[in-house]
């Protein structure tokens, strides 16, 4: 059993949105930029699951987990037998030095090594599994996904599969099999319950309001306003995503209440949002069928 795939989280969306429609702060445009390629690691570990593993494997993707007020962060989380692999995904680009507890980029930028935040993610792990079965072995990784990725100094004893080490990393688990038993399957399904899709959403800091966004209707995949549009349908000509015209204000629709969850959508407020590219009849019989 594997969850459906990965999309843009919340965050995403939402900075997306500001971006597109009003000025994003610089250090907030960089970390968009960061929060999509780990977006794009993880969509590529994935493909590597999938690859080697098929449909059959239990993979949990995306949860956060919580025991006695720690939370941590699951980017991925494979059942094989009695054993849980957590994985720790990066999607970092370039030449990398180790050092103790941290990280250099070859232009002397230094951030916490990965395998810390892997720690505590173990640590929440084994205490909420704690709570059931004592039969289980957690094996715990930090995976580079990006070929373009070198790590220099790196020690044996690190968690971590680096691009290289991939292939056979996964053809030793194809090898294993996957050989759940009916109490792992019980685990299983209580560890879900327990867990929740996380979508990686904390808000955002910058202060915006409703007058200092562009309206008009956008493409929900690349965010551009340089739509096409018919009676019933809508293309966007700098992606080439289509949409039927119903889908596409359903997505306006759901933008407004992302960004301002606390106003009252009505038909008079998507009309102007979209810079009145649709009628308001038209937007009504929609809303109608969402009350």
């Amino acid at each position: 059993m594997k969850e459906k795939a990965r999309k843009k989280s919340n965050q995403i969306k939402l900075l997306e949105s500001l971006n597109c429609r009003c000025k994003l702060e610089y250090a907030k445009q960089q970390y968009l930029i960061n929060l999509k390629k780990g977006l794009e690691g993880e969509e590529v570990f994935d493909k590597w699951m999938d690859n080697y593993l098929g449909q059959d494997v239990t993979l949990l993707k995306d949860r956060l987990l919580s025991f006695n007020g720690s939370t941590a962060q699951i980017d991925a989380l494979l059942f094989i037998g009695n054993t849980l692999r957590l994985y720790e995904v990066k999607n970092y680009e370039g030449d990398y030095q180790q050092h103790s507890g941290h990280f250099r980029t070859s232009k002397g930028q230094e951030f916490i090594c990965p395998s810390i935040q892997l720690k505590r993610a173990e640590k929440v792990l084994q205490q909420v599994v704690g709570q059931w079965t004592h039969t289980l072995e957690i094996k715990s990784y930090v995976i580079f996904v990006n070929l373009a990725f070198t790590l220099y100094d790196a020690t044996r004893s690190n968690p971590f599969i680096l691009p290289t080490q991939i292939k056979n990393h996964f053809e030793r688990l194809k090898s294993i099999g996957d050989k759940t038993s009916k109490n792992n399957n019980q685990f299983i399904n209580k560890l879900m319950l327990e867990t929740k899709s996380s979508g990686k959403y904390r808000g955002t800091t910058q202060e915006y309001d409703y007058e200092e966004f562009r309206k008009g209707l956008i493409c929900s995949e690349c965010y551009s306003f340089n739509l096409i549009r018919s009676q019933r349908k809508a293309t966007c000509r700098d992606c080439g995503e289509h949409y039927s015209i119903d889908q596409l204000l359903m997505n306006q629709i759901d933008e407004v209440h992302l960004l301002f969850p606390e106003i009252k959508v009505t038909s008079s407020l998507v009309y102007d949002w979209i810079g009145g590219e649709i009628n308001k009849r038209r937007i009504g019989r929609l809303l109608k069928t969402l009350a």
